[in-house]
């Protein structure tokens, strides 16, 4: 569901011609292990990829557990192969609890989780994205 946010210069008078939106998914992985090369490591792309203005936000990532001591997260501007805006290195926790951590980038397109482990085994985790965006329709 898309909101607009009250702190953004395009309300209250501003002179923006399209409306910043807000929205806030999550999702499950289970990546395998030594994912390096796989396209799976790409959990999620914007529609706004290539855009004057992609997405900006804050990313959480849960890390469950799995083969990898440290996940690597991976936040990217242009795509798969473009430049790494943000990372995040999260640990492997023993026990029951997750180990999360959380990023803001003001400009992001692409998010990579990546689990550099060995073995037969997953890394399996959740990730949850709050982006902010212009809208695609123009309101002049």
């Amino acid at each position: 569901m898309a909101l607009k946010c009250g702190c953004c210069p395009d309300e209250n008078g501003g002179t923006a011609v399209r409306p910043i939106l807000s929205d806030k998914f999550c999702g499950f992985f289970e990546l395998d292990c030594n994912n390096q090369l796989n396209d799976d490591r790409f959990v999620w792309r914007s529609r706004q990829m290539g855009a004057p203005f992609p997405v900006a936000g804050t990313v959480t990532v849960s890390y469950e557990g799995g083969c990898a001591a440290i996940l690597t997260v991976n936040l990217r501007l242009n795509g798969d192969a473009g430049a790494i805006v943000g990372t995040l290195t999260i640990p492997d926790q023993p026990g029951d609890n997750p180990n999360s951590q959380s990023i803001t980038v003001q400009r992001f397109d692409t998010l990579e989780i990546i689990c550099a482990g060995a073995g037969a085994n997953t890394c399996e985790g959740e990730y949850c994205l709050n982006i902010h965006y212009p809208s695609p329709f123009d309101l002049s």
